[in-house]
């Protein structure tokens, strides 16, 4: 397993699986130099979670755990992907197969959603 260094708190859905993506902004305060990251939801094999990260914060290449599905909801990120770099800004979506290797780099004060598709 991949060790990430960021923040992470755990907060439960409400038995609905609803979320705003407004309510994902904020859920945790990163460090800089260090994102953070809080669930948002984890029921029946789906957990998103809010990742926050200061402009220039990193997470260096790890592999991705389950299928992902990406969203940036503020901000921007580079993801380095095995085929080349790609710049996401908040409405695009990226997904990503498990096992895929990726890097991703703040260009701003950004908060991604990360939605994990776990079966």
């Amino acid at each position: 397993m991949a060790h990430h260094s960021f923040e992470h708190t755990t907060h439960h859905g409400s038995g609905s699986g609803v979320a705003t993506l407004s309510e994902l902004v904020g859920r945790s305060e990163p460090r800089p130099g260090r994102p953070s990251a809080a669930t948002v939801v984890e029921e029946d094999g789906v957990k998103v979670v809010a990742f926050e990260f200061h402009e220039g914060d990193e997470l260096h290449e790890h592999a991705a755990p389950h299928p992902a599905l990406i969203q940036v909801v503020r901000g921007s990120v580079d993801f380095q992907l095995p085929e080349g770099p790609v710049q996401l800004r908040p409405g695009q979506v990226l997904h990503l197969t498990e096992g895929l290797l990726h890097a991703v780099k703040a260009l701003e004060p950004t908060t991604l959603s990360v939605t994990l598709l776990l079966h």
